[in-house]
């Protein structure tokens, strides 16, 4: 999970005064934020590095902007302050040290900020140009799947850069010193953890076309009078042990290529292959002929396994709405997080003209949850 890193740190106002500057000790954390810009009509995220640090530089006289990286509504990841300079994001007035966090700036010292663009939190006003008091949509009240998927990725190359704690990624509002909400309450920065804990333990991904060795790589041949010819140019250019009983090749190799159609080798006999050990398990289906044009198109890319088919979508729920119902109360039931309501809202948008408009009987659409 490489994280795809825009390098715009040139770019940011008043760079040559403190491009060489270096932070006060080494970096411990990463701190999550979020901007609070966002489209006061529709709700959705707005703002990147340039206007951030435009603002933190020639509106508050700050030397350079708050934040060392910056992910925009859509996904971009970027670089705006090196990280060996401290960013302004932190910070709070201890002038008699009274916190023990170096004056206020042990944060900035020793942790990274990341800002996702947006203002993640339900029911946000703000003031129009007479005074008053607007409300905007509750729309991208939470970060979008392209910025979650950037920000994970971000933080566990830094992580891994720094040698940095899952315990040590935190929003803004867990830093001690700081009364702020941010990095808003619909960004939970516990679970933003758990997602990391559960990326620390994933087992690594394999490589679809391993280094092989003798004996490690099976063609399991079920139906070997129908199967058998499709497979000779294969098993020649790739010298895989055969076998003709699958069940017997549990837990014997490492690699198989299945020739055959379930009703020749069935899901759960493959299935029993992966949990006996089996790291990559591919099946060449079809008849004859369409089997042999599969095979031979990999001899001729010298590809040695099969491309493995993608997973199969979760189709959406329905669900009947009863008494005293919410649309978060349901999100929770469905996802585990009453956040996740403008998932069903959206999915909904046909028959629902309010979010709180919801009434016993009526059935909604509940899509999968998020990734």
């Amino acid at each position: 999970m490489e994280p795809v890193i825009k390098d715009v740190r040139a770019q940011m106002p008043n760079y040559q005064t403190y491009k060489d500057w270096q932070r006060e000790g080494e970096i411990r954390g990463i701190a999550v934020h979020h901007s609070a810009t966002v489209n006061f009509s529709t709700g959705a995220p707005t703002g990147d590095a340039t206007s951030f640090f435009n603002y933190h530089v020639n509106v508050r006289g700050w030397n350079h902007g708050g934040y060392n990286y910056v992910i925009t509504g859509s996904g971009v990841i970027e670089y705006a302050l090196d990280d060996k300079i401290a960013a302004y994001h932190a910070g709070f007035k201890d002038a008699d040290n009274s916190e023990a966090l170096e004056y206020g700036q042990y944060w900035n010292n020793h942790y990274l900020a990341i800002c996702l663009s947006g203002w993640f939190s339900d029911n946000r006003t703000y003031q129009d140009s007479g005074g008053n008091t607007q409300r905007i949509p509750n729309q991208y009240t939470s970060p979008t799947a392209a910025q979650t998927e950037s920000l994970l990725a971000l933080i566990q190359n830094l992580r891994k850069k720094y040698n940095i704690p899952v315990e040590n990624v935190r929003g803004h509002r867990e830093l001690r010193g700081n009364g702020t909400t941010c990095p808003g309450y619909n960004l939970d920065p516990a679970q933003l953890r758990a997602k990391l804990k559960e990326l620390d333990q994933a087992p690594p991904p394999v490589d679809p076309q391993p280094v092989v060795k003798p004996g490690e790589h099976v063609v399991l041949l079920p139906d070997t009078d129908k199967y058998f010819d499709a497979a000779m140019a294969y098993i020649w250019k790739f010298e895989p042990d055969v076998s003709f009983a699958a069940d017997a090749a549990v837990g014997r190799w490492k690699y198989v290529t299945a020739v055959g159609d379930p009703d020749d080798i069935s899901e759960s006999q493959l299935a029993r292959l992966r949990a006996g050990g089996s790291l990559l398990v591919g099946r060449g289906a079809g008849e004859p002929a369409a089997a042999r044009t599969r095979l031979d198109g990999l001899v001729e890319k010298n590809l040695r396994f099969l491309p493995s088919p993608p997973a199969p979508q979760p189709e959406p729920q329905k669900y009947t709405v009863q008494a005293g119902d919410s649309l978060s109360a349901i999100a929770q039931r469905f996802y585990g997080q009453a956040s996740l309501w403008t998932v069903i809202f959206e999915a909904n948008r046909n028959t629902l003209s309010e979010p709180s408009r919801i009434r016993p009987g009526q059935v909604l659409i509940i899509p999968p949850k998020p990734a």
